[in-house]
């Protein structure tokens, strides 16, 4: 079997959000006009936080491991 590449758990998170993101649209059914506008802020809300989450883990995970500092 190959190597396994575990997502960062920064993907995860923002994967997460994603998918919260997606169901808020089906849950949230708001009666008034500030409710609706209060629906679309949550939900542009958790959809930057899932995007802000996966491009940061992408980031960290292309950088890879840190490197242990060098003895003298």
């Amino acid at each position: 079997m190959g190597a396994r590449n575990p997502l960062n758990p920064l993907i995860r998170v923002g994967l997460v959000f994603l998918i919260l993101a997606s169901l808020s649209r089906w849950l949230f059914h708001p009666k008034t006009t500030s409710g609706h506008d209060l629906t679309d802020a949550v939900t542009g809300l958790l959809y930057g936080l899932a995007i802000g989450c996966m491009l940061f883990g992408i980031l960290k995970q292309r950088k890879g491991p840190a490197e242990p500092p060098a003895q003298a």
